[in-house]
């Protein structure tokens, strides 16, 4: 693996004041999954991309003593793996 991409769409629901988001997640450009829409604000969708990457078996990565696990970008650094993600802000159903 050489590059993961994580593309995430971010919807806020101004009813009820929570904000949703998706995650596509790419290696080395090819799309291999996109989660469901899942509640989550700010950089949450590079979270769970981690936690798809990891269930999937593409990567493996060790739990803290507290059950959270390091940061994606930690990971890739220490692997030589280029990672790149964003998000935009988009309509409910672009997600």
């Amino acid at each position: 693996m050489k590059s993961i991409t994580i593309e995430g769409k971010k919807w806020f629901d101004q009813k009820w004041g929570n904000t949703y988001h998706t995650s596509t997640i790419l290696i080395d450009g090819e799309l291999k999954h996109k989660t469901p829409m899942q509640y989550g604000y700010g950089d949450q969708y590079v979270q769970t991309a981690l936690e798809w990457l990891i269930e999937s078996g593409n990567i493996k990565m060790e739990r803290h003593a507290n059950g959270s696990y390091p940061p994606l970008w930690q990971y890739c650094q220490d692997n030589g793996i280029n990672l790149h993600y964003s998000a935009q802000d988009v309509l409910k159903r672009e997600l």
